[in-house]
């Protein structure tokens, strides 16, 4: 396939899992990786590996709930490879807590910005 030659492919949550999987899979077609993780030693195993394979690959530690991270994230990936042309966003933000609980504080922190009636 064609298809992904020469392009570039970023990847969030690509040091595990589905990322890992989908990074893999566009680094065979030929595509150029950048790989984006709060797990900077996994998402280095992963770059390893499509090296190891020919691929070409940067790592670039990413807290995708962070704007700053995700600028900084699309500006090396345009640095490195000139353009991004496929987007994988596989990272997810995610709490553990009770949802009743989470839904109180976000009632109670948009009382505080807006008021109550």
């Amino acid at each position: 396939m064609d298809d992904f030659k020469g392009r570039a492919a970023v990847v969030t949550g690509g040091g595990s899992g589905i990322g890992r999987a989908m990074a893999l899979a566009f680094a065979r077609e030929g595509a150029k990786i950048v790989l984006a993780d709060l797990d900077r030693a996994a998402m280095d195993r992963v770059g390893t590996e499509i090296r190891d394979g020919g691929g070409g690959s940067v790592e670039v530690e990413t807290d995708v709930a962070s704007l700053v991270a995700v600028e900084n994230l699309r500006r090396r990936a345009v640095e490195r490879f000139g353009a991004v042309h496929i987007v994988c966003n596989n990272a997810g933000v995610g709490e553990s807590r009770d949802i009743l609980k989470r839904r109180a504080e976000r009632l109670d922190r948009a009382a505080e910005r807006y008021g109550t009636a």
